[in-house]
Parts: C-alpha cells; structure tokens; sequence
C-alpha cells in the first residue's frame, strides 16, 4: 500500500488562528491593568481609548474564534478519516491520496481522500457536522440541526456535498478521459462526528456514512463496475501525482 499524505493547506492558518486567540486572551488583561493604573488619570479621551481597544480586541477574539473552530472540525474530520487506513483490506497494489488538489480546466477542488486499486476508484469526502443533517440528493443546501442541553436549539444551512463530490468525480473522470482511460469512479461520503444523525434521502447511488465501521465495510467489500488492470493501476497513479504535483 502507498500512502500519498498531503497536507491540510489551512493547518498554517490554524496554527495562526490559535496563537492569535491565544494573544488575545492575554493582551486584555495587560490592557485592563494598564487602565487601572491610569484610572486616576484626567484625560478622558485616554480612558475611551483603551476601553475601545479592548471591545476591539473582544470583537475580534469573538471572530478568529469562530474561524478556528470551523477549520479545526474539518482537520478533526480529515484526521478521523486518516485513521480508517490501517483497516482497508485492499491488495498491496493499492495507492492512498489525502487532501489532494485536483483541476480540470476551470474546475478545481480538494479531495480528501482518494483510493486507488485492482478494485478500481473511490472518492470519500469527510464531513465532522453534528446533529441532525436533513436533505435530499437534488437539494442545493441541507439543514444541519442541533440541540444544546438547556433546550435550545439552532438551524444553519451547509452546502449539499454531493455537489462537491459530483464535481470531483467529474475531474477525475474527465482527466482520465482525456488520457484515454474510461475508468469507473465510485464515491463515498462520510460523517464522521459521533453525534452526526442523518436523515437523508439520497438514494442507492450517493453512499453515505455517519459510522465509521460501515464505511470501512463498504470499502472493503467494492466491487466496481470496471476492475482496475494493473497496467491502468500504474498508469492512473502517475496521472495522479502530476496532477497533485508529486
């Protein structure tokens, strides 16, 4: 098995965003005393400018926080889904890609995670949403629904990510097209919070998964409709990495 392990273009930008908060916390207080100290002071304009500084950094903590917690669901799902690698159980001529950048013309996106075999292609893309996921194949947007322990509850709207995952596997299949290979692409769509519920009508075809067992199970047990030979194993691995710059 070859394992082909990029890495999350946003993990810089989390490593950021936590220093930032972090800073954030701890400047206040240094600004808080400081204007402590100078209470006494008579200049008015003084004291309504640290007291401005400091909403402004809380505003902006307020900010980057929910930033942060944003891209460090999606790296706890990318990571989730890097740990199902140990129970695949395809032959040794198997190649692994994460978080992989693929283009065709004008289209571009990221797959997180790319499987490539004598069983043939699949595609599996990670979400870490909780609570209640509720949507249909055809929806431009499904409705993520979550209840909180004092009888709250929230609605936001998430991009239907079969539309992400169509667009992938129409990258991937126009690619090989273009370089004389008709191969069958399957595609999986996994959620990998714990506390993920879904209530989807998707339909046979658009495999989704919010337990970790089954998707293994699946994959472990594909059978595609087109069979990779091993020359169309090589060959597509290399168009691979050139795409994703390996």
């Amino acid at each position: 098995m070859q394992i082909f392990r990029n890495k999350n273009p946003y993990y810089r930008t989390l490593i950021a965003l936590s220093a930032a908060r972090i800073a954030l916390v701890v400047l206040p207080v240094f600004v808080l005393s400081f204007l402590f100290w100078r209470i006494g002071s008579e200049n008015y304009l003084e004291t309504v400018g640290f007291a401005a500084l400091i909403a402004g950094m809380l505003v902006t903590y307020a900010a980057l926080s929910r930033r942060y917690r944003i891209l460090l669901s999606g790296h706890n799902g990318e990571r989730a889904l890097f740990k199902i690698i140990k129970h695949i159980r395809w032959s040794s001529d198997c190649a692994i890609f994460t978080n992989l950048p693929v283009s065709y013309k004008k289209n571009h996106s990221e797959i997180d995670m790319l499987l490539i075999g004598e069983r043939g292609i699949l595609i599996i893309e990670v979400k870490n949403h909780s609570g209640a996921i509720i949507g249909d194949c055809g929806d431009d947007f499904w409705v993520q629904r979550k209840k909180f322990r004092e009888g709250r509850s929230a609605e936001k709207k998430m991009l239907n990510p079969l539309i992400q995952l169509r667009r992938q596997r129409g990258i991937i299949k126009a690619l090989l097209t273009e370089n004389g290979y008709d191969v069958w692409v399957e595609n999986a769509l996994f959620f990998s919070n714990p506390n993920a519920k879904l209530r989807l009508n998707v339909g046979k075809n658009n495999r989704t998964f919010c337990d970790r067992d089954e998707l293994i199970g699946f994959i472990n047990s594909m059978k595609p409709k087109k069979p990779l030979t091993k020359n169309e194993y090589a060959e597509v691995i290399k168009i691979i990495q050139k795409m994703g710059g390996q």
